[in-house]
């Protein structure tokens, strides 16, 4: 027997186990006898009230797999947490309902639609409504346990089985299904020959009906996440040269010196004048680089002894590049290089005359130093 679930449990280990739902939920065994609903009882009696993690990925399956899953993991004795590691998608969501906190990456997916039966042989017009009668019945079911977690009225939850409704994080949020949006988690998902491919979970598109309202939200996910991805690696990677262009090295923080004591307010006013004070005292009063630096410090609470350092080197470079301005020139490029690729939706940057451009190369070592 092929199970649809794998349990994840270090021995002896007082975090939280998992229970993995990958891929199809199977049919195999869960009608007829009790083998398949008695194996994952005992797996999860072994667990002795264990936080629990469900991580699924999965196109869904059989209704009556998933909700035999659904019922022992609502009586089971420990927290119970589901988190979608990309695709919650039919049956698969009957499963997801269960958690007292339900996660779910920014780019992964989850799709309610209404049941279905394969009917083989030869039926007449009654076995065909008997048929439909048993789906509506099902069907019926299905939406007393999205209900249980969703804000949706039955009524909403049934025209959106009906439509076959595939909804982003934000909505699935929105209607009740999600508690929390993972934002580091980065899901991969893309559509190959007919399928589509879920972090390496394939599930056939000829399953689902409403597949042009998916690859719509695969493309806005798509290009949301990478702008978000490509963004920030720009961002990191330009002032990362910056950085190595000034010869800036980081420094490790100096060790606390005892426990602080308690200020008070006269303290803390007279400390703040003494930091102005010390920070004035740096300033070269040239409106150029210098003054800008020290203005932000006073902005954001540096202090004077943070601020020295990048002032030396500032003044440094100033004073080696006076003449050839080979500095401000290589930000500039920098800058420029980095708008122009379009990095997180910037768009390309416009000519501009030589102090303007200057100007910008110095703004960028001003926001380097700070950021550090």
């Amino acid at each position: 027997m092929k199970k649809c679930w794998k349990i994840r449990n270090e021995a002896g280990s007082a975090e939280e186990a998992e229970l993995l739902i990958y891929g199809t939920i199977s049919d195999e065994t869960w009608q007829g006898d009790e083998v398949t609903p008695k194996q994952l009882h005992d797996e999860l009696e072994a667990l002795g009230g264990k936080s629990l993690c469900v991580r699924i990925n999965s196109g869904g399956g059989d209704v009556f797999a998933a909700t035999a899953i659904y019922n022992q993991l609502r009586t089971y004795a420990g927290d119970v947490t589901v988190r979608i590691d990309g695709l919650a998608a039919s049956a698969a969501t009957i499963v997801a309902c269960v958690g007292s906190k339900v996660i779910m990456p920014r780019n992964a997916l989850y799709m309610i639609h209404n049941p279905a039966m394969f009917a083989c042989g030869g039926y007449d017009a009654d076995g065909m409504r008997e048929c439909a009668d048993q789906l509506d019945i099902i069907k019926q079911t299905i939406i007393n346990t999205y209900a249980s977690r969703s804000s949706l009225s039955e009524q909403e939850l049934c025209e959106m089985m009906d439509a076959e409704t595939w909804m982003t994080a934000d909505e699935a949020r929105k209607y009740g299904f999600v508690d929390e949006i993972d934002e580091k988690e980065i899901v991969t998902n893309r559509l190959e020959r007919g399928r589509l491919i879920v972090n390496s979970v394939a599930c056939d598109l000829g399953n689902y009906k409403n597949a042009a309202q998916l690859t719509g939200l695969l493309q806005k996910n798509f290009a949301n996440n990478a702008g978000r991805k490509d963004g920030k690696r720009m961002e990191r990677d330009l002032l990362e040269k910056i950085k190595n262009l000034l010869n800036v090295r980081e420094e490790a923080p100096k060790p606390e010196q005892g426990e602080a004591k308690p200020m008070q307010a006269a303290d803390g006013i007279s400390q703040e004048r003494e930091r102005m004070l010390a920070l004035d005292a740096l300033d070269d009063h040239r409106g150029g680089a210098i003054s800008k630096m020290v203005d932000e410090a006073k902005r954001n609470g540096t202090s004077a002894e943070q601020l020295k350092p990048f002032l030396d080197i500032a003044r440094a470079q100033d004073e080696e590049n006076r003449e050839s301005g080979k500095a401000v020139r290589a930000i500039k490029d920098l800058i420029k290089d980095n708008m122009e690729s379009g990095a997180a939706g910037v768009r390309a940057a416009v000519p501009e005359d030589k102090d303007v451009s200057k100007q910008a190369g110095i703004d960028a070592v001003v926001a380097c130093a700070n950021g550090k």
